[in-house]
């Protein structure tokens, strides 16, 4: 008989509990929905995602045309004018990599623009035989900026590109690709901006939710791709000095610290040409009272990009030299990685939908 009595004492409390419980959830989605998403997608796209991609097909087409005036004047100084052009666009490139999605992510230009190491075997083997395919995914290590740092920069690049019609056709043709897909994108994402502006979901699928993928993506490769592989944190801390980025060319901690720059002025919403502060994921996460959080990751940021300062060899070196402070600066990229990629993404209620393969 007492538990009879007591039943519906314990029912009318389980019902408070669960009534609470959805109030404090509806609050907490509350909160995200208050925030203007729309007004940070229309900030990045209008002041940063496509002003980067022009300044990448300027910077892109600028190359063509001083390589094509190298054809005509093979000389060692109009080489340095290429070479000036391709590491311009290589450093703007930092900031375009960041968006791969929408017309990036259609035509994959992430993947055709970037990937390193190259495969110089393949590269060497099609300027002989003087017939491929560089579309082809056998070719995906032999075409982008990569390939043209290794022949700009080699051992004897200006000797094979005064001698060798060859090296010049396949250089060509490589610088080519480059400036047909940044002007396809450059269109394309004045079309695909209006779309992007307006899908503030969570959903796997809205614009929203691949931006935090890819920015937490691209930081990831940053990690990993231009410091944790090179310095061995996937071979038994063996350096691997042939996976540095941009090797040729010394342009390492140059792009990795446009890389850290452009993912800083991401987060903070800044405009790409002014630095002017925008809405930003930053004031998503102070909107949901994560000032401490947002505290981390900028000063984060600003710890890595300080600490990519202080280099004044080039990364190569640093494997063999300094291998005290790239540990130090890879820890310090590390622990970024928990707060954009976990407690970020949590607090925005993103989900992570890419795999990584470096066991955070």
């Amino acid at each position: 008989m007492k538990i009879n009595k007591l039943a519906p004492t314990f029912l009318l409390l389980l019902t408070t509990a669960l009534v609470i419980a959805a109030c404090k959830k509806e609050d907490e989605e509350g909160d995200k929905s208050s925030f203007d998403k729309k007004a940070l997608l229309t900030n990045l796209s209008e002041n940063m995602i496509l002003p980067a991609v022009n300044q990448y097909n300027e910077d892109v087409n600028t190359l063509l045309v001083d390589f094509q005036d190298f054809e005509q004047n093979t000389t060692a100084q109009q080489l340095e004018i290429v070479q000036e052009s391709w590491k311009q666009a290589y450093l703007s490139w930092q900031t375009v990599k960041i968006f791969d999605f929408g017309p990036i992510r259609d035509i994959g230009m992430k993947g055709a623009t970037a990937t390193y190491p190259i495969d110089t075997s393949q590269v060497n083997d099609n300027v002989q035989s003087g017939s491929y395919n560089l579309a082809s995914l056998s070719n995906v290590d032999a075409i982008g900026l990569s390939t043209v740092d290794y022949l700009l920069h080699r051992q004897g690049a200006l000797d094979s590109l005064q001698n060798n019609a060859k090296v010049v056709d396949y250089t060509a043709d490589v610088i080519g690709k480059l400036v047909d897909e940044s002007n396809t994108i450059t269109t394309e994402w004045s079309s695909y901006q209006s779309t992007f502006n307006n899908s503030t979901g969570t959903s796997s699928t809205s614009a929203f939710s691949k931006l935090i993928n890819e920015y937490n993506r691209d930081f990831e490769l940053a990690k990993t791709a231009k410091v944790g592989v090179p310095l061995g944190k996937q071979s038994l801390d063996v350096p691997l000095p042939n996976y540095v980025e941009a090797r040729y060319g010394d342009l390492s901690f140059d792009l990795l610290r446009a890389s850290l720059v452009a993912l800083k002025k991401v987060y903070n919403g800044q405009s790409f040409e002014t630095g002017n502060d925008g809405v930003g994921m930053d004031d998503y996460l102070v909107h949901l009272e994560e000032n401490d959080l947002d505290n981390m990751i900028d000063s984060g940021f600003q710890e890595m990009i300080d600490k990519t300062d202080e280099f004044s060899m080039t990364l190569e070196d640093a494997l063999e030299n300094d291998t005290q402070r790239m540990n130090e600066l890879y820890n310090m990229l590390q622990g970024q990685v928990v707060h954009i990629k976990t407690d970020m993404t949590s607090a925005f209620g993103v989900l992570i939908t890419y795999q990584d393969n470096d066991g955070d």
